[in-house]
């Protein structure tokens, strides 16, 4: 006797699997595209849209023993039991494995095999040869490549976004930064600092006669006070001379009150210069001349 096994049939057969019933549904419309088997049987294995199935359909009507044509057909999936389904020779009938309890893996692929018979009632049935129908799964289209991220433009505050997604614009610029009077610049951009006079001491010593005549320049936009040394480098008069003054910005001031060296006598003269800025007693510099009697 033929093993009955859990594979359904047609239309109703993923349902009524689930209570181990196996129902057989003519399929009255006839199989395009079908493949004929050497057998003469007509077969075609096409996958059931949404539920990850595959539905075999079986059509024609070939004689199995001279001119007796087939009443009812034996199928099986790869090597499981044969299945007899009542076949009339106008009618289409399907067959799908049942992924509860069938060992079909049907994205791999499988054989579906048909044998068509012709039924006696008393002595045996006449039966034609067994044809095999190889069913391969269609092959899955490949992903779409992941987008790439868009590239953003100079300021934005990150190098890219994911694609499909906004730049964030550039954030406005920050408000240039208002100096300390006196400051070589009265602004300067946002997150860089003021910066405070330099190198804005000029000296300059000539001969007055008997006397000398030493001109303090400060170059910088504030007052400033300035300390002038004049130390002797060889010759005769006084080891050092020292004076203060005053130099308003960006003026001359000068000192007149000293002897010019004696012959064969040099002093090294050094003024040096600061002023008030931002709060803070700061240096703007300093400069210095020999002087030769």
């Amino acid at each position: 006797m033929e093993k009955r096994v859990t594979i359904c049939f047609a239309v109703l057969a993923a349902a009524a699997c689930l209570f181990g019933i196996v129902i057989v549904t003519p399929l009255m419309a006839p199989t395009a595209n079908a493949d004929q088997l050497p057998n003469g049987y007509n077969v075609t294995c096409t996958p059931m849209n949404g539920e990850g199935g595959v539905n075999c359909a079986v059509s024609g009507c070939p004689r199995v023993k001279d001119d007796e044509a087939g009443d009812v057909v034996h199928v099986r999936f790869n090597t499981q039991p044969q299945v007899e389904i009542v076949k009339g020779c106008n009618d289409t009938i399907g067959a799908t494995p049942n992924f509860l309890s069938s060992t079909v893996d049907v994205a791999s692929g499988f054989t579906f095999s048909v044998q068509g018979c012709r039924k006696h009632k008393a002595g045996s049935d006449d039966c034609g040869a067994w044809s095999t129908y190889t069913y391969t799964p269609p092959k899955q289209a490949a992903p779409a490549p992941p987008a790439l991220p868009v590239k953003c433009p100079a300021g934005s505050p990150v190098a890219s976004v994911p694609n499909g997604q906004q730049c964030p614009p550039a954030p406005a610029p920050a408000a240039p930064v208002k100096c300390a009077a006196g400051s070589v610049t009265d602004t300067v951009p946002a997150g860089q600092q003021c910066a405070a006079p330099t190198n804005a001491v000029a000296l300059n010593i000539t001969r007055n006669g008997l006397n000398a005549r030493a001109a303090v320049t400060n170059n910088s936009s504030l007052p400033a006070k300035c300390t002038y040394t004049a130390t002797k480098a060889d010759g005769v008069g006084p080891q050092e001379v020292d004076r203060s003054i005053d130099v308003g910005p960006k003026s001359t001031s000068t000192i007149t009150d000293m002897l010019w060296p004696p012959l064969l006598t040099s002093y090294n003269a050094v003024v040096k210069c600061t002023v008030t800025y931002n709060g803070t007693q700061t240096s703007i510099g300093q400069a210095s001349q020999k002087v030769t009697g």
